[in-house]
C-alpha cells in the first residue's frame, strides 16, 4: 500500500495567508502556458480576425456536445499561475456543458483574478481538503468525523478506515479524512487526477465506492522521480489496477508508465495544449540586426538554461562574426548560478535578465524574438519535462526553435522542420544550433510555418478537450 505523506495538510487559514508583498512579487513571474493577452488575438489567415476569446467560449458552450454526468477533476492546487492545463481541462469542460467540481489540496488565492476564469464561477466549484496535521489531532477529531458522517448515512468514511484495503494510511487516519472532504463533494461519474500521487488517492476513492470511473492524467515528474528511486517502482500499482484510463501526455511516458505496469490497453496518449488561436503569428524575416533569442521559464535545473548561457559564450567563441542579444525571462532558484555564468564569460552586453516582469514586457521582448530557445534537461533529482507549453506557445507565434532530445519534445519539435533538437547538455551543439540560426535566416518563415502547423494539428486544444469527452463517453 502507498503512503500519501507527500502531501501536506492544508486548513482554512492556510489559504491566502502568505505576505502581500510576496504575493504581489508572484504575479509578476511568467508562468509558462501564459502569454500576454496581446498576443492572443486572432491573426488574418488562420483565424477570423476580431473574434475574442470569450466570445470563442460563449459560442462553444452552445454546442451540442454536452456530457451527462458529474466530472470531479482531483489536483494539488486549483486554480495554479504555473499549471494553467489544469484550469483549461475544467474551463474546456464546462464549455462542452460538463457538470465539473475541482477538489485540491489548496488554491492561489491570485489565479482566481484570471481573465481566462471570468463567467466560469470557478470559486463555487472548489473544494480543498482540510485536515488534521499530527496523529494525535487526526485522531481527537476522529469520533466528531464518525458521527457527522453516519448521521448523513455516509458509510464510505467507516469503511476508509480498513487497513487491509488502505495499508498505512488508514492506520495513520488520513484516509478517513480523505474520504470526508471528498464525500461532501458528492459521488461523481468519473474522477480524473492530475498527477501519479493524486492518481493513489484517487484509487482509495474508487474502492470506497464514491466514484464510477477513474482517470489519471501523469504529466512527467511524476513519472521520472518514480523511476530515478527504485523503491518506489510499485508507487502506482494501485492506480495500474483501478483506473479505467491512464494518460500520459506522451509517448514517452505512455512507454515508461507500460514499463513500470500499467496496463498498454488502458493506457493512452493525451497530450496537453494550447488554443493556437489566441497567439498572433508572425513571420520571422531575415534581417542585418543582431540575432535576438528568447526564453521565459523558470529559472529550475530541469530548464538548462546554465547550459543555454554556456552555449551563447561557445557560439561567440565559434562564429566570430556573431552578433547576439539573449533575453531570459523569469525567475526562479537558479537564477544566482545564471547569473555567475553570465559574469563569468564576459556576457553581460550579450545577455539580459529580465526576472519577473510584466505580462506587457514580455509581450515587447517576445515580438522583437527571432528565436525561442529551451535546452531542457533531466534533473538531478530525475524530474523531467512533459512537453512544454512554453515551446507551443513560441511555435504557435511563429519563432523556430531551440531545445534537446529529452523527454515528449521530440514528439513537439521536428529537428531541421520546425526547429533544432540537440542532446541534452550538449554545449558544443547548442552553440552550433545558434550559430547556425544567425547565418541561415532565410530558414525562420519556413521553421515558423511549420511550428505553427504542427501546434494546429496536434496540440491544439480545443480538439484535445473534445478527444477527452469522447474517451468520457467511451467508459461511461
Amino acid at each position: 500500500m502507498h503512503d500519501i505523506d507527500s502531501h501536506e495538510f492544508t486548513t482554512t487559514s492556510d489559504i491566502g495567508q502568505q505576505p502581500a508583498a510576496r504575493r504581489q512579487k508572484e504575479t509578476r513571474y511568467v508562468p509558462a502556458g501564459i502569454l500576454p493577452q496581446s498576443l492572443r488575438e486572432y491573426s488574418n489567415g488562420f483565424s477570423p480576425a476580431g473574434v475574442s476569446e470569450r466570445k470563442v467560449n460563449d459560442a462553444t458552450r452552445g454546442k451540442n456536445n454536452s456530457v451527462s454526468m458529474k466530472i470531479t477533476v482531483l489536483t494539488s492546487t486549483f486554480p495554479k499561475i504555473s499549471e494553467t492545463f489544469v484550469l483549461h481541462h475544467v474551463t474546456g469542460m464546462l464549455d462542452r456543458q460538463v457538470d465539473v467540481r475541482v477538489i485540491a489540496w489548496g488554491s492561489e488565492e491570485e489565479a482566481f483574478s484570471n481573465a481566462e476564469i471570468e463567467g466560469y464561477d470557478l470559486r463555487v466549484r472548489t473544494h480543498q481538503f482540510y485536515r488534521k496535521k499530527k496523529f494525535l489531532q487526526r485522531l481527537g477529531g476522529l469520533p466528531g468525523l464518525l458521527r457527522r458522517n453516519i448521521r448523513r448515512d455516509r458509510y464510505p468514511v467507516l469503511r476508509s478506515l480498513n487497513p487491509l484495503l488502505f495499508g498505512r494510511p488508514a492506520m495513520n487516519l488520513k484516509t478517513p479524512y480523505l474520504a470526508d472532504a471528498f464525500a461532501k463533494v458528492g459521488r461523481t461519474d468519473i474522477l480524473h487526477c492530475h498527477f501519479g500521487p493524486n492518481g493513489v488517492i484517487g484509487s482509495y476513492f474508487k474502492k470506497l465506492g464514491l466514484c464510477k470511473r477513474l482517470v489519471v492524467t501523469f504529466h512527467g515528474y511524476d513519472v521520472s522521480r518514480v523511476l530515478k528511486k527504485p523503491r518506489h517502482v510499485h508507487k502506482y500499482d494501485e492506480i495500474f489496477e483501478h483506473a479505467d484510463l491512464i494518460l500520459p501526455v506522451s509517448d514517452h511516458w505512455r512507454k515508461e508508465l507500460i514499463n513500470l505496469g500499467a496496463p498498454a490497453d488502458r493506457t493512452i496518449v493525451h497530450r496537453m495544449g494550447i488554443n493556437p488561436d489566441y497567439f498572433m503569428y508572425r513571420e520571422r524575416q531575415p534581417h542585418d540586426r543582431p540575432l535576438r533569442i528568447a526564453t521565459t521559464a523558470r529559472f529550475t535545473e530541469k530548464k538548462g538554461l546554465d547550459y543555454a548561457v554556456k552555449a551563447v559564450a561557445k557560439a561567440v567563441e565559434k562564429f566570430p562574426d556573431l552578433r547576439v542579444h539573449y533575453d531570459m525571462i523569469g525567475d526562479g532558484p537558479m537564477r544566482p548560478e545564471v547569473e555567475e555564468l553570465i559574469a563569468e564569460h564576459g556576457l553581460g552586453d550579450r545577455i539580459t535578465l529580465h526576472g519577473a516582469i510584466t505580462l506587457d514586457e514580455v509581450r515587447v521582448l517576445l515580438e522583437k524574438a527571432d528565436v525561442f530557445l529551451l535546452p531542457s534537461v533531466t534533473a538531478s533529482d530525475g524530474d523531467k519535462e512533459g512537453v512544454p507549453v512554453s515551446l507551443m506557445e513560441a511555435m504557435a507565434i511563429g519563432m523556430p526553435v531551440i531545445s534537446t532530445w529529452h523527454s515528449g519534445i521530440p514528439e513537439l519539435i521536428e529537428d531541421g522542420v520546425s526547429g533544432c533538437l540537440v542532446p541534452e547538455r550538449d554545449v558544443d551543439a547548442l552553440a552550433d544550433r545558434i550559430g547556425w540560426m544567425s547565418e541561415n535566416r532565410g530558414e525562420w518563415a519556413r521553421m515558423g510555418r511549420a511550428g505553427r502547423k504542427k501546434v494546429e494539428e496536434e496540440f491544439n486544444l480545443e480538439r484535445l478537450h473534445d478527444q477527452l469527452v469522447a474517451l468520457y463517453r467511451e467508459i461511461s
